[in-house]
């Protein structure tokens, strides 16, 4: 029993970190139809930003959070103006592509930055570990879990109750009705990017914090599309449920089947959720079922 509540309890703290991934897909998504694979990305260079101003700079922690993330944010801006911007009302196919395209330039680039070393952020957050059901658990992890929670609380205050965030939802629904309504829907587009940027910084950041920074990084973005898609991807709270489970399933499966088959279920965990999920609910778990007239 006491090994199951581990893997149990491992296996949310993970999916944390997956959820919050999920989070800045769904984001795009839910404002403007395009499937984002660019995000892997923009979380891998948030959490470089991050470690460049926190250790090769020295800044104070605060600081270089607050600048780590303003530079997540340049780098949605960016990509948004260079490459989405030009594609609006062209095919949704066509975004995607885009989007697949910015994730392996800047792959190439964060290679060549990295030279196949690894980063590693010095110590910011308390160190040891804290028992929970008499389970172990790092600190470091514990922490990275409630910065999942307060993520997905923000999110859910911001579109409820601000300017942008109404806009948001309203672009969200129909793009034409929205722009009649008086919201500037290109404005919305940047926001959007932008504010996805951030919320992959602070995934990029709670997720090199646990495993540093090294070249499959920017690849967990691919498991974040995967937790996107088994959630809804035009739901929040379906993000967060699907990495909860996706975390939990790994764990338990790896913990109980690896033995048995030699290894490697953790891998494979991912694409049979996804492919089980789709089969049955093809929206997602809390996908929005649209039905059209014909």
């Amino acid at each position: 029993m006491n090994e199951l509540t581990t893997l149990l309890l491992l296996g949310l703290m993970e999916g944390g970190l997956y959820a919050m991934v999920a989070a800045a897909i769904v984001l795009v998504y839910k404002s403007t139809r395009v499937v984002s694979l660019a995000h892997g990305q923009l979380m891998a260079f948030g959490a470089l930003a991050f470690w460049f101003l926190l250790v090769k700079s020295g800044l104070p922690f605060i600081a270089a959070l607050v600048l780590g993330l303003a530079c997540s944010a340049a780098f949605g801006w960016v990509v948004e103006r260079l490459y989405m911007r030009p594609l609006i009302g062209q095919p949704l196919f066509a975004a995607f592509l885009a989007t697949f395209a910015v994730f392996l330039t800047l792959d190439g680039i964060f290679q060549l930055i990295l030279k196949g070393e690894s980063k590693s952020f010095s110590q910011f957050l308390p160190s040891g570990t804290a028992s929970i059901y008499g389970v172990q658990l790092p600190i470091t992890q514990l922490v990275s879990f409630g910065v999942c929670i307060l993520l997905f609380a923000g999110l859910a205050l911001f579109y409820r109750f601000t300017k942008i965030g109404l806009g948001m939802r309203a672009t969200a629904e129909d793009h034409q009705l929205a722009q009649s309504s008086g919201v500037t829907v290109r404005f919305i587009f940047s926001a959007i990017w932008v504010l996805s940027a951030m919320v992959a910084g602070v995934a990029g950041i709670a997720l090199a914090n646990v495993t540093d920074i090294y070249y499959p990084l920017p690849y967990m973005g691919i498991k974040g599309l995967i937790v996107a898609l088994v959630g809804g991807l035009d739901s929040l709270p379906g993000a967060l449920l699907a990495g909860l489970l996706l975390g939990t399933l790994e764990n338990i499966s790896a913990g109980y089947l690896d033995p048995v088959v030699g290894g490697g279920v953790k891998e494979v965990a991912p694409y049979v959720l996804l492919l089980f999920v789709l089969l049955v609910k093809p929206y997602g778990l809390l996908g929005l079922v649209r039905i059209e007239r014909i």
